[in-house]
């Protein structure tokens, strides 16, 4: 991961599939090759839909979640580990083996991660961002987000997502608003 790559998707290019509790779009999976279906993936990067409730998690071992509702409170019940309950931008982290219980209805966007990776959801407006080694992307929420890096400005509609693989040190987000993205970033842990 040291040569920059930019993955720009647009709303209207993104697959959409059903999950047991409403549906799931993958924004981002890597290695490029994996599979969510196979569980070969490091790193899935999802936003999804909650329409049913209550509704059961998909059971992930050896993968560690993090999640945040976009539209309406959740609240999540994990057997023997206790719950959350999470206001709109909000976040969550959570084993994926641990049998998981959503309640309410919502939009969220998560994060999927192998051993070896972390990674972090924050809701965001105007504003220059640190970036971590690794990969750094914008899930816009508003009209015309602006992300600049490395000098190039890229536009962003509702549902647009912007991926930075290797990372500049720092990124530049233009909004009318507060919490009109999601900043997301995922890096290598540290070694112990």
């Amino acid at each position: 991961m040291s040569e920059r790559k930019i993955l720009l998707v647009r709303k209207s290019e993104q697959n959409i599939s059903n999950w047991s509790g409403g549906s799931t779009t993958e924004l981002f999976i890597y290695p490029a090759g994996s599979s969510y279906k196979a569980r070969d993936f490091e790193i899935r990067i999802s936003s999804a839909t909650v329409d049913q409730t209550p509704s059961t998690f998909t059971n992930l071992p050896g993968y560690h979640r993090v999640l945040m509702p976009l539209s309406a409170p959740l609240k999540l019940v994990f057997e023997e580990h206790g719950g959350a309950e999470l206001a709109p931008f909000g976040t969550c982290e959570f084993e994926g083996e641990w049998n998981t219980v959503s309640h309410g209805l919502c939009t969220d966007i998560g994060i999927m991660l192998a051993a070896g990776w972390q990674g972090s959801l924050k809701a965001v407006g105007t504003g220059k961002h640190e970036c971590p080694p690794g990969f750094s992307a914008v899930y816009a929420l508003d009209d015309s987000v602006q992300v600049k890096a490395d000098g190039q400005a890229h536009s962003l509609m509702p549902g647009d997502f912007l991926l930075l693989e290797s990372p500049p040190a720092q990124i530049e987000i233009k909004t009318g608003r507060e919490n009109a993205a999601v900043l997301i970033q995922v890096s290598r842990k540290a070694l112990p």
